[in-house]
């Protein structure tokens, strides 16, 4: 019996694991979002006022950002997503890291040691939502 299965050339990766590591960068993002919202829910129009500027602006944006990265996540754009992801994590990460150490605003450790692995998963599977898709028939 013969059966077709869409898999990654160079790895055999089944396209199912590729969608779940999709559905775990969108569920992330999906989260941050809410984290923010929450905080706007919570604190009011501007729940970040006690940073500077810049950077109030930006984690203020992150409702928004975030949820743009799910929706081409979860469209037929996984490439552009995954590159938005990174993105956004990268910058993030640096930005917290900064407002961390620089600013002292000692609140942020716990969110940025999770971000730092969110970030270390996205740079570990990135190049499986790269990869190639092509048929191939397995026995």
């Amino acid at each position: 019996m013969t059966s077709r299965l869409l898999i990654c050339p160079m790895t055999s990766f089944p396209i199912r694991k590729k969608s779940t590591i999709v559905t775990v960068y969108a569920l992330c993002f999906a989260l941050g979002s809410m984290s923010h919202a929450k905080d706007f829910l919570v604190y009011g129009w501007r729940p970040y006022n006690a940073a500077p500027l810049p950077i109030e602006v930006f984690w203020s944006s992150l409702i928004l950002v975030d949820l743009v990265v799910v929706g081409v996540l979860l469209s037929k754009h996984k490439r552009l997503g995954a590159i938005l992801a990174i993105s956004v994590m990268l910058t993030d990460v640096l930005i917290n890291t900064y407002a961390t150490i620089v600013l002292e605003f000692d609140i942020l450790v716990g969110p940025l040691v999770l971000q730092s692995i969110f970030l270390g998963f996205i740079l570990g599977t990135i190049g499986l939502v790269f990869q190639p898709l092509m048929r191939s028939t397995q026995d």
